[in-house]
């Protein structure tokens, strides 16, 4: 696994100390301080989710030291956030917990991190509170779209995979919402955007076609877009 980038956030975003603040902060309402520490790190390279939590072993090894997972904030779409909305630090922390449910799935469940049932019932134990609202998705689909130079559609549902880098792999990878075929765009699509909701671009009258497999034995690839 490739380490994170990692850059100095600007527009009033909060620094490195705020953001493990607000974690220590959050671990101790939500978490009965369970969650061991990790590293948070801004990324220019996220521009696909607000946030990530990342590992580079399996939830059940053995490890000698924690540095291996991190929770990555998207430096890029945050700061297009800041131009929309004066509660950032409100945004930061719903993200930020909605990340740690992910930490406390791996760290404390020993699951591989997902948004299952054990998630679901800690994220409405967290909302609970009024505090903070963690959602499954983020609403920032015209930020992402900025930073997108690539696009991929499922040709069965028309759900729509949007990258800032050429990283999927129609051979390789499947619709994560019904496994059906990637096609690559060759301009904006009509349909569904990989978080479900209809896109507001216009529909395109010519496509690239995939093109065939290069090893068709191999197992495909589930995508999926969410926060991660």
């Amino acid at each position: 696994m490739k380490p994170a980038s990692t850059a100095s956030p600007t527009s009033g975003l909060p620094s490195s100390d705020a953001l493990q603040a607000y974690w220590q902060q959050l671990n101790t309402q939500y978490f009965s301080g369970s969650l061991p520490p990790i590293a948070i790190l801004w990324s220019r390279r996220l521009t696909s989710s607000v946030g990530m939590f990342s590992s580079r072993g399996g939830p059940r090894a053995a490890f000698t030291h924690r540095n291996c997972r991190q929770i990555r904030l998207s430096l890029l779409l945050f700061e297009q956030l800041t131009h929309r909305t004066p509660s950032i630090k409100q945004e930061l922390r719903n993200t930020l917990a909605h990340e740690m449910i992910h930490q406390w799935q791996f760290d404390i469940l020993k699951r591989r991190p997902d948004h299952g049932l054990a998630f679901l019932r800690k994220m409405k134990q967290i909302n609970g509170s009024g505090d903070v609202a963690v959602t499954t998705y983020h609403s920032l689909e015209k930020e992402v779209i900025a930073l997108s130079r690539f696009s991929w559609q499922c040709l069965d549902c028309g759900r729509l995979y949007r990258r800032q880098r050429k990283t999927i792999q129609p051979q390789r990878h499947h619709c994560g919402a019904c496994r059906g075929t990637l096609q690559e765009l060759t301009s904006e699509p009509a349909r569904h955007t990989d978080d479900g909701r209809p896109s507001t671009g216009q529909a395109s009258k010519s496509r690239a076609r995939p093109r065939p497999p290069q090893n068709p034995t191999s197992s495909p690839k589930q995508l999926t877009l969410e926060l991660a």
